[in-house]
């Protein structure tokens, strides 16, 4: 068994979902949020992996095309923000 010391102000966070049942102990709370990390890690590591077999396949875009898109769907989320108001 592993001794892990968390600073202050988690343990008081960790100890605080204990008690309020939202975790079985901050032992349980710890190795979920780990293997939660890990989960997304690995998930990252295999969207990457799909990214760089579409640009070996010649499936990407210019930068330039990508950062033109991106600006147009931010403008267009931007505005029906504004319309919402």
């Amino acid at each position: 068994m592993t001794t892990i010391t968390l600073p202050a102000d988690l343990e008081a966070w960790a100890r605080a979902e204990v008690a309020a049942g939202r975790a079985e102990s901050v032992e349980a709370l710890v190795a979920q949020a780990l293997q939660e990390r890990r989960a997304e890690i690995e998930y990252v590591r295999a969207k990457l992996d799909e990214g760089r077999a579409a640009l070996a396949r010649g499936e990407g875009i210019p930068l330039e095309e990508f950062l033109r898109e991106g600006a147009e769907r931010v403008a267009r989320l931007r505005g029906a923000a504004k319309a919402a108001e």
